[in-house]
């Protein structure tokens, strides 16, 4: 069993960490069975500044929310029972501002996970967890211990929230063919999901995400272009931006002879077919074979 280090009333507790779930977040805790919950009225007799930062937020001690299947609610949810809190009038006993910054990211995302349980299995199998990243993080506005980044109400739209962390996407959203998301035409979340990673059940979560907008992509055709099947749209596609038209990995026709040439072919003969006329003239492949992601009347793709 790990142990995790807290500061309690400025005294160093070596204190039992289990793996959280549920409301498991302050039974790891091993607090004195004798303190009892108080009610964040109790709370707010002296911590109004609190209360005030709470007022109009989805955590407001007003609406008394609980974790679910406790009575357990607002303040005590993450700080613990209040009596003995209160008993000493206000010194030490309560889980306090300096055990919360001995937990680590994980346990701050137990923290909120015991209430906002329907996120459990996305986060833990999400781009986030395990990189250093808490819930705090990002919602700042929301717990008032505050995070890395500046809250959301801070910006235009979710795309200039998101570049804080991930500042190295910023190129590719000023390429001259990108997705419009520091325009707010569409925003990170329509093809992310921050809590989780891309869909895990889906047969390929990548190229389910991009068929919900691009749907006549999706097929399924007569005719498969294996490079579809076989792979997903990240092969061809960048999708943040390019320096391509549709956001093409590479130039057109570079692109396509990545898979389709033959080993040692002369007269630019591919697939049994002399192209040299075609090629030679700065022609394109997609001239001809312009159903590049399936078609349903022509096997070699053509229009």
């Amino acid at each position: 069993m790990r142990c995790t280090f807290l500061i309690v009333a400025g005294l160093l507790l070596t204190i039992p960490w289990q793996a959280s779930a549920g409301n498991s977040y302050l039974e790891s805790f091993n607090l004195p069975a004798d303190r009892a919950y108080e009610g964040s009225e109790s709370c707010l007799d002296c911590h109004d500044e609190v209360g005030e930062f709470y007022a109009h937020s989805p955590h407001s001690p007003s609406r008394a929310l609980a974790i679910p299947g406790t009575d357990i609610a607002a303040c005590e949810s993450c700080h613990g029972p209040g009596s003995a809190h209160i008993e000493n009038d206000g010194d030490g006993n309560i889980i306090g501002v300096e055990a919360l910054q001995a937990l680590t990211d994980q346990q701050r995302a137990d923290m909120c996970l015991q209430c906002h349980a329907s996120q459990a299995v996305n986060w833990n199998s999400g781009p986030h967890a395990g990189s250093g990243i808490s819930c705090n993080d990002c919602h700042a506005d929301q717990v008032h211990f505050g995070g890395m980044a500046r809250p959301a109400a801070d910006f235009r739209n979710q795309g200039e929230f998101c570049i804080q962390c991930h500042d190295d996407q910023v190129s590719d959203f000023r390429m001259p063919f990108r997705h419009r998301v520091l325009e707010g035409q569409i925003s990170c979340g329509d093809c992310h999901d921050p809590h989780g990673g891309f869909d895990q059940l889906a047969w390929n979560g990548i190229n389910e995400t991009c068929t919900k907008c691009h749907a006549e992509m999706a097929g399924p055709f007569v005719f498969e272009h294996a490079g579809v099947t076989d792979e997903d749209c990240t092969a061809c596609h960048k999708p943040h931006g390019s320096m391509h038209d549709k956001l093409l990995t590479q130039d057109g026709n570079t692109l396509c002879m990545q898979c389709h040439y033959d080993a040692g072919f002369s007269g630019f003969q591919i697939g049994g077919q002399a192209h040299s006329a075609m090629l030679g003239s700065e022609g394109r492949c997609t001239d001809c074979h312009g159903q590049v992601h399936g078609s349903n009347v022509d096997a070699t793709l053509r229009n």
